[in-house]
């Protein structure tokens, strides 16, 4: 049973999800052939197809959500990216420097921000709930800023601190005190790597929050990079216990065994190892969703008025991660759609809306659809619309 959270200044509203396995197994049946016999071309209307089926099926306070994206769309866009990218690489081919430094994926990089900000834009307004349009506008600097800028900063600045610790430890007196500085190398590295992650994901949700709209109501996000750093934190700490394991493992094998009986006659260590990573692995990821999903959700409102409520567990997410990932790969993928809708599902139904949504004013923005060039070309990037 799903508990909704209480609320004294407005109505709660559960997300309800109507979707079947059954239905979403035979798009994905279908989409699966038609992709294959037309060699991947079909496949932006496979993504479409799927998306739709997932939007439709989707119901707040008694109106299920729509989704206009059209195949061909995401098709020109994937169609065009290739050429671009085919012709620049003819052309770098043909430079005397040709191998040196590959420009290639640098403009890639640097103009990549850009195109999701027009992709956002697109697949925000082709989403619908009670024929009010979503939106995304957004400073394409600022977009810049948050998806390279400050991450290539942030590194830049951790690189520093890493590399002072290391000249500041000095070189190692033996063997132990190598190990010492390898440990807490470690360590010091995966704060780091947990510290940039959290700063990231701070940026990059209030920039896409704070710039969604429905119709013409802003939606809003206030979080802490504290507390994502420290949910970053956590999730990597859920590792550690398995790489112990592992490491120990293979260790007392070696001291047995040596390196060359280990890897000539060992390959169940070698399974069960790889079961163990992507058991922690999985793990990990589940309490980083579930806890940030939460998180933002929780800190994110409409209009000034509107609160959202997300209740995903730790437990609740891993399994359906587990089932997801684990149970498609013993069917070869047969068993994906059961999976996806089952988490789906899950997602949605430990989500609520607070307030009085018969007040909210349901107007569609007059920002029309850009239609430029570029626009039409970054339609494809960005396929994927948060908090839905």
């Amino acid at each position: 049973m799903i508990h909704s959270p209480t609320n004294k200044s407005g109505e709660v509203h559960a997300l309800k999800f109507h979707g079947k396995a059954s239905s979403f197994f035979i798009i994905c049946l279908i989409n699966a052939f038609l992709s294959l016999i037309t060699l991947g071309i079909f496949l932006p209307w496979a993504l479409v197809r799927c998306r739709r089926y997932i939007y439709e099926n989707m119901e707040l306070h008694g109106t299920r959500f729509g989704y206009h994206a059209k195949g061909r769309d995401i098709f020109i866009s994937w169609f065009a990216i290739t050429v671009i990218i085919s012709i620049l690489g003819f052309i770098e081919s043909l430079s005397d420097h040709a191998g040196e430094m590959a420009s290639t994926p640098w403009v890639l990089i640097l103009v990549m921000p850009c195109m999701m900000v027009k992709s956002l834009s697109y697949h925000a307004t082709m989403t619908t709930l009670n024929n009010v349009r979503f939106g995304f506008q957004c400073s394409m600097l600022r977009a810049w800023c948050v998806l390279v800028g400050i991450p290539l900063v942030t590194l830049v600045v951790f690189s520093i601190v890493f590399i002072g610790y290391s000249n500041l430890m000095g070189p190692p007196s033996g063997v132990n005190s190598l190990i010492a500085r390898v440990i807490c190398g470690v360590v010091v590295g995966m704060v780091i790597f947990c510290a940039i992650n959290g700063i990231i994901y701070r940026h990059w949700i209030t920039l896409l929050a704070n710039n969604f709209k429905f119709g013409i109501h802003s939606f809003d996000v206030n979080i802490k990079t504290s507390k994502c750093v420290i949910i970053s934190l956590i999730s990597m700490a859920i590792l550690i216990p398995f790489m112990i394991v592992i490491i120990k493992m293979f260790m007392s094998l070696m001291d047995q065994y040596g390196l060359f009986g280990l890897l000539s006659g060992h390959t169940g260590a070698f399974a069960l190892s790889y079961l163990l990573y992507f058991i922690a692995i999985v793990l990990s990821s589940a309490y980083a969703f579930s806890a940030l999903r939460n998180y933002t959700f929780n800190n994110l409102m409409l209009a000034k008025s509107i609160r959202f409520h997300s209740s995903l567990t730790f437990v609740g997410t891993a399994l359906n991660l587990l089932l997801l990932f684990v149970v498609s790969s013993l069917t070869l993928g047969l068993a994906y759609p059961w999976a996806k809708i089952r988490l789906l599902r899950y997602q949605v139904e430990h989500t609520t809306v607070i307030g009085d949504l018969d007040e909210l004013d349901l107007t569609n923005d007059d920002q029309p659809l850009d239609m430029g060039i570029f626009a039409r070309i970054s339609r494809g990037t960005a396929t994927a619309l948060p908090f839905m």
